[in-house]
């Protein structure tokens, strides 16, 4: 069923070729939209459909960087990829299979709304982070979340966690929140007092009312009286009660990192989540690909999502405490592992990267795991190692061969630095070992890294010392530099993703932008 599966489609891409190549003949700088649907029409339900008749699929702006209308009024001039539509990416891309630029992206939809409501985009916090419009927004959804009072906050809150309990805290109460947008722009740059000063304070009056406030015996009369100011047009709520709608004052937020020598780390049972499922079919692949890091997403999730797959998987526990530090010694990085476990946990690894090495700079371990390798989705015995894509020309699929790059390019990589360094440590024995990874793993013994193991009333303490500086096959470890890392425990049963996986982390050796800091 499955091969019967796959060459249906085979046929059916053909045939959607044969057609829409018959289709653009007549222009090699135009599409009409009903040509795209030969192929992106997957019934009345199709997400299609309501784009094309909502304001995005009825414009016929020609003024917009686009012009067209329909489908190019967005994507742009497509006749190419109708012709190739598996090879060829549209003229503007916006995921999952392919990702235009940040700037493209945000071009298409700024030709429209940079008068409006994107007019100060260029300045925003979340442009400045690598967002994109459609991060948030879907065009192609009948009710865009982040425009639905209702949903709004379900989209806020993959990054901004803290807001899921809600204004003040109650989490019982969230569901009766208003929109994040009564009170915060997302477009801009400007503080939620700008919006509160627009719309007088509408967040807070959602819940409390002003005349009763300032009428009620219950209220001093200072409280009294201010509320009264508050009739006045250019006085906010927060004039007085700054930084209590998301709790208390001086609260950190999750994504600002406080950098410190020594701290619990969360190690979860990462399922089947290699890179090739992360970079196509996760809801994240786009911010991925773009630059985000997976703790943007997911920082405070690690147990819940560990539970959630090793649920599927019938695999324990689904996640594992690990104390983690970091401490300069002379001219060595002397890193501390501790955690509580068994006596046959088998070794403990540490992959490395910089910002040379764009992939694990955002998905540290994740980046040098495959559907191909052992245990995982595509295993068909190849026996394939951890590897990073930049070292292939061409990715394996059905009926393809992975495409390894040459031994020049190869070499032009990681001249550049695209590549990682591995340290593993065999518990039973304390044997260090330790890899470059690129196309493959390429193992080494060398004296820059050393590591011992002790096991005591149930807890293991593992440190590792790796001389700063650099040598072949190693990264240059020094005191300006800024590093990712990812963690992995493997115990008895460590075939393919049978193990334990931090999410990626970083590492300096003086400021407060990373995770750790080592002093």
């Amino acid at each position: 069923m499955q091969y019967r599966t796959v060459i249906i489609a085979v046929v059916l891409g053909a045939l959607c070729s044969l057609t829409n190549a018959a289709s653009a003949e007549t222009s090699s700088t135009a599409t009409d939209s009903s040509v795209c649907l030969t192929c992106h029409d997957f019934g009345p339900d199709s997400p299609v459909h309501p784009m094309l008749t909502s304001a995005h699929g009825q414009s016929t702006n020609a003024d917009t960087p686009m012009g067209g209308a329909g489908c190019e009024a967005c994507h742009g001039p497509s006749a190419e990829h109708t012709r190739a539509p598996t090879q060829v990416a549209p003229h503007v891309s916006f995921g999952p299979r392919w990702s235009a630029t940040i700037a493209a992206q945000d071009g298409a939809c700024l030709g429209c709304h940079e008068q409006n409501v994107g007019k100060h985009w260029k300045d925003a916090l979340h442009m400045v982070n690598g967002l994109t419009c459609v991060t948030c927004h879907d065009a192609h959804a009948p009710q865009d979340k982040a425009l639905a009072d209702a949903t709004q906050a379900d989209v806020c809150t993959v990054c901004h966690k803290p807001q899921k309990d809600g204004i003040h805290g109650l989490k019982d109460l969230a569901g009766h929140n208003p929109a994040c947008t009564t009170c915060h722009n997302p477009h801009d740059d400007a503080p939620a007092v700008t919006t509160a000063l627009n719309n007088r304070s509408e967040g807070c009056r959602t819940c409390h009312d002003l005349v009763q406030m300032s009428t009620s015996t219950k209220v001093s009369a200072k409280a009294t009286s201010y509320h009264k100011v508050m009739a006045q047009t250019d006085r906010t709520c927060m004039d007085c009660h700054t930084d209590v709608a998301h709790g208390p004052a001086g609260a950190a937020a999750v994504m600002v990192p406080t950098a410190t020598s020594k701290q619990s780390v969360t190690l979860f049972y990462p399922g089947q989540s290699d890179t090739d499922w992360l970079i196509s079919e996760h809801p994240g692949s786009q911010p991925l690909r773009q630059g985000s890091n997976c703790q943007q997403c997911h920082r405070g999730d690690e147990q819940a999502m560990g539970a959630a797959l090793a649920s599927a998987d019938g695999f324990e526990p689904a996640f594992r405490e690990m104390d983690v530090s970091f401490a300069t010694r002379d001219d060595y990085l002397l890193t501390t592992l501790s955690w509580e476990g068994a006596a046959d946990d088998v070794n403990v690894a540490i992959m490395w990267g910089d910002r040379d090495s764009t992939a694990l700079e955002r998905g540290s371990c994740f980046a040098a795991c495959h559907s191909d390798m052992p245990g995982m989705s595509r295993d068909r015995g190849q026996q394939t190692g951890k590897y990073l894509m930049a070292s292939r020309s061409q990715q394996r699929q059905i009926g393809r061969p992975a495409i390894v790059k040459d031994d020049d390019a190869l070499r032009a990589l990681r001249a550049k630095g695209e590549f990682g360094e591995l340290w593993r440590l065999t518990l039973a024995g304390e044997r260090l070992e330790t890899a470059t990874v690129l196309s493959g793993l390429d193992w080494r013994n060398s004296e820059m890294v050393t590591g011992t193991a002790r096991f005591d009333d149930g807890r293991w303490t593992v440190q590792l010392r790796r001389e700063l500086g650099v040598a072949a096959g190693y990264k240059n470890l020094n005191r300006s530099g800024k590093y990712t890392l990812g963690i992995a425990l493997h115990g008895v049963n460590s075939r393919g993703g049978k193990h334990w996986v931090s999410l990626p982390m970083t590492l300096s050796f003086s400021g407060d932008d990373t995770d750790f800091k080592a002093e």
